[in-house]
């Protein structure tokens, strides 16, 4: 037997009961249980679509349907993976490099006009701060339109790049820009290296973020258009 569109709906509802709110989860859920459902049912003519439900959601352990939600869940995270180091291989080989470069020139130029040799890290740590707040402002109508799909809001890693870079900056200007210099040792000096290291990958980061973001955006809307739901 085929199951109609109410009884799809009905497995939805039910997928959703166990916890499994995003709905391209569902979808991917309901893709794999419909079939074992529908067979259930042609077994069993008295047996109700519930029901064949649990039996199905039994036959996959204690865990459920988590093993399938964790599989789709890692293909979408190892797929923004890719498109990060996608992205920064088009920045690093196309013309956009030169943007980067250009911001990183007057960064430095800043040192000359403050009379300051390690002025270029405050500037760079407001620079990124800026730039992560503006991503964050023009992303978050967005993130409340996408944030019932786990194809979204995976996206959502990328935004803990914000805390990461609220915590570096904070500490290069601590112990970089403040305090460099301060402390004799081999740890402190590996420590600010660190940093600095962070520092420059955040930047460069910082080109390449919106483009991923975007990516997932248009991956969330062709599942909006195959699934029809809002």
């Amino acid at each position: 037997m085929k199951l109609n569109k109410n009884q799809i709906d009905q497995l939805k509802k039910l997928i959703s009961y166990k916890g499994y709110t995003e709905i391209d989860v569902q979808y991917e859920i309901l893709d794999h249980v419909a079939c074992r459902v529908e067979e259930l049912m042609e077994e069993n003519p008295t047996l109700s679509l519930p029901d064949a439900f649990r039996k199905v959601h039994a036959s996959f352990g204690i865990f459920g349907f988590a093993g399938l939600e964790e599989s789709y869940k890692g293909m979408i995270e190892k797929r923004l993976r890719g498109y990060y180091r996608e992205e920064l291989k088009n920045l690093l080989t196309s013309y956009r490099i030169i943007y980067p470069m250009l911001v990183l020139l007057i960064l430095f130029q800043s040192s000359t006009w403050f009379d300051d040799s390690k002025s270029w890290i405050a500037m760079m740590i407001g620079f990124i701060l800026i730039t992560f707040f503006t991503i964050v402002i023009r992303y978050w109508r967005k993130h409340k339109k996408y944030k019932c799909y786990a194809s979204y809001i995976a996206s959502k890693n990328i935004f803990q790049y914000i805390q990461f870079g609220l915590m570096t900056c904070t500490y290069s200007y601590m112990f970089v820009y403040r305090q460099a210099g301060s402390y004799d040792g081999v740890f402190p000096s590996v420590f600010q290296s660190i940093l600095l290291i962070c520092l420059c990958y955040l930047f460069i980061s910082i080109f390449i973020l919106p483009r991923i973001v975007e990516r997932s955006v248009t991956d969330t809307e062709e599942l909006i258009n195959i699934y029809g739901e809002n």
